[in-house]
């Protein structure tokens, strides 16, 4: 059985003290080290060397000694400590400029408390990598002499607000308006991807935005992210890693789509903007927005539960539903109400894949065809020939291996397929194809016809006449938690690319209560009804959600070790262990549930699971807290 009930008790990092005078004035350098150890993430103390003494402050790169290793390190504070063990010392700086504050620090050390990480698992998501040429630059240059302002202190923090945006208006644009009022101290706004970046950042030309994103070549994001915290009434525009950026005078956070899955972050410990913006507001006493069309789980439970406040838009827009009867992709209905909207303008068609298709069938015994070597058969276009999705071996002469019959049938079909369905159906139109591979930004045509997949909607100039959602119900059905959440916001959202005088049809059952939700412009109609059900089951977002992913020979004996914890009460008594299951070959994956409330227990408790395995040099397991899905 695994033992996670005693605590561990850790060694000082001492050796003899240096040749060389040490600083008079606060001699004692407390730093994080980068030394790749997991249960090594406390303070160390190094002396300073009064040759660089003038050097070594708050947020200062350093090299220091480290298990026979030369190490990176970065310096928290320096104190005035009885230097009764013979200290280590600092070897040298590795850049002068600092690269953090002490808000910052306290903001990583937050976020690796809540998420069971090391804090320099944190600074290389927070903290670009240096580039030593972007120090050069004439503003950088300054920050060496004269450091990060200090943030002055604020009253208390305001409450957060979700701020639902309107139909038929640029959304980001709507977000610039609202910055071009503020006067006063600098603002931060997270959005989820590049393409929404450099929209805002147009609208906000006029600002000089500092930009944050990880699709800037290193040197320009290095030296942006230093201009951040070098200048004040700044606004400063960034993808999710910009949440942590050193403002000193930061008065505000907006952030954008707060439900996207490009806000969680990837590599471990997998925190998210939603969350570190809470916590950022807390600690900074900062004011802090939230805009969207559609909250999730977890801001309709904070604002159901008065934590976070919620400003409503009036609007109404024209939805209509079309039933598929016989599995066709545009019921007759359709047809003829999106024929009639040609004239008044393009039309968006929403398919919820991309490609041509994903699988074929046999039409007559409905076999799925594969190939010899195990890949499915697939289309990718209407001239190409079927071909495996494995070993791309085509199939001129296709038959169904089954019953040899020769005719085949289209599964799984994606937006190009729907282009050349939809061609057929629209005559003379013209058809352009959106996808993530050949995304359009902007589409400048009076008429026609898109068809987009929903990361890659183009904007068009006077709006879409109408907007069809093709397979509206694939989209509501998909098999993870998130699939309801996801769907409402992408209809909620598809209705600021309308003209006002559009309307939206869904290929989708009368009876879906997203049609109401949708027309009367209330998500909440939608999400009270599923927070309900969350709630009698104890799903998230009424519960903390770990998951563990370890080899499959070491996951019975650690279930067997958190049930004993949880009956020993190390543990809350709500603690749910689900699980091993296999997401891929030689790992299991345990899922753990536990209210809320109690969920910075379990992962202390997890924390320290972890650390046991490092000291003992064993393989640490794959840790996720909150994650965007249970079910990937």
């Amino acid at each position: 059985m695994v033992d996670l009930s005693r605590p561990l008790r850790l060694k000082r990092e001492v050796a003899d003290r240096p040749v060389g005078a040490t600083a008079n004035e606060l001699p004692v350098a407390q730093v994080w080290v980068d030394s790749g150890v997991f249960h090594l993430d406390h303070i160390f103390d190094y002396l300073v060397p009064e040759s660089i003494g003038s050097l070594v402050g708050t947020g200062i790169r350093v090299v220091v000694p480290f298990n026979g290793r030369e190490v990176e390190a970065l310096v928290i504070t320096r104190v005035t400590k009885p230097l009764t063990a013979s200290l280590k010392s600092i070897i040298k700086v590795l850049s002068p400029v600092p690269v953090a504050t002490t808000a910052s620090l306290e903001l990583i050390q937050e976020v690796s408390t809540r998420w069971g990480a090391h804090q320099f698992d944190v600074i290389r998501s927070a903290i670009p990598p240096r580039v030593a040429k972007a120090e050069l630059d004439p503003a950088i240059r300054e920050v060496r002499f004269a450091g990060f302002s200090p943030r002055k202190s604020r009253g208390r923090s305001s409450k957060p607000i979700y701020r639902q945006l309107p139909p038929f208006r640029e959304p980001l644009q709507l977000i610039a308006s609202k910055v071009l009022k503020e006067k006063v101290g600098s603002t931060l706004i997270v959005v989820p991807d590049s393409k929404s970046r450099l929209r805002l950042s147009e609208f906000l030309e006029i600002r000089d935005p500092i930009n944050l994103d990880s699709d800037l070549d290193r040197s320009m994001r290095y030296r942006n992210y230093l201009l951040s915290g070098l200048r004040k009434n700044l606004v400063v525009i960034g993808t999710r890693s910009a949440i942590f950026a050193p403002i000193p005078d930061l008065e505000r956070i907006y952030i954008f789509d707060e439900g996207s899955e490009h806000l969680y972050e990837r590599r471990a410990p997998g925190w998210n903007v939603r969350d570190v913006a809470l916590i950022r507001n807390h600690l900074e006493n900062t004011e802090l927005e939230f805009f969207g069309y559609s909250p999730s789980e977890e801001i309709a439970r904070a604002i159901e539960e008065g934590e976070i406040g919620f400003s409503a838009t009036r609007g109404r827009v024209a939805v209509e539903s079309y039933p598929s009867e016989s599995g066709e992709l545009l019921p007759g209905r359709i047809i003829s109400k999106a024929r009639s909207s040609l004239k008044a303008g393009p039309i968006l068609f929403i398919a919820p894949r991309k490609g041509y298709s994903q699988s074929i069938t046999c039409q007559k015994c409905r076999n799925i065809s594969f190939c010899h070597c195990g890949g499915k058969l697939i289309k990718t276009s209407v001239s190409a020939e079927i071909s495996c999705a494995h070993c791309e071996e085509t199939f001129p002469h296709w038959r169904c291996s089954w019953c040899k019959n020769d005719i085949f049938y289209l599964l799984g079909r994606g937006a190009d397929r729907f282009a050349y369905e939809i061609g057929a159906a629209f005559p003379g139109a013209k058809i352009t194809v959106s996808t993530a591979e050949k995304a359009i930004q902007r589409y400048t045509s009076t008429n026609g016809i898109v068809i987009a997949t929903p990361g890659a909607i183009p904007l068009s100039q006077h709006g879409y006449s109408t907007i069809v959602i093709l397979e509206a119900a694939r989209f509501l059905s998909q098999s993870d938690m998130r699939a309801q959440e996801r769907s409402r916001a992408l209809f909620f959202s598809a209705a600021s690319n309308l003209n006002e005088a559009g309307s939206i049809l869904l290929v989708l059952d009368h009876s879906n209560p997203i049609i109401g939700a949708l027309a009367a412009w209330k998500p909440s109609l939608i999400s009270s009804r599923e927070l309900r059900e969350r709630k009698e089951v104890a799903l998230p977002p009424y519960s903390r959600a770990v998951t563990l992913d370890i080899e499959d020979s070491q996951s019975a004996a650690l279930v067997r070790g958190l049930k004993a914890s949880v009956a020993e009460g190390r543990l809350p008594a709500s603690t749910r262990v689900l699980g091993p299951t296999q997401p891929r070959d030689g790992l299991s994956r345990i899922l753990l549930l536990v209210d809320i409330e109690r969920g910075q227990e379990l992962i202390e408790l997890i924390h320290e699971f972890q650390r046991k395995r490092s000291i003992a040099k064993k393989p640490l397991a794959s840790l996720r807290i909150d994650p965007y899905s249970l079910s990937r």
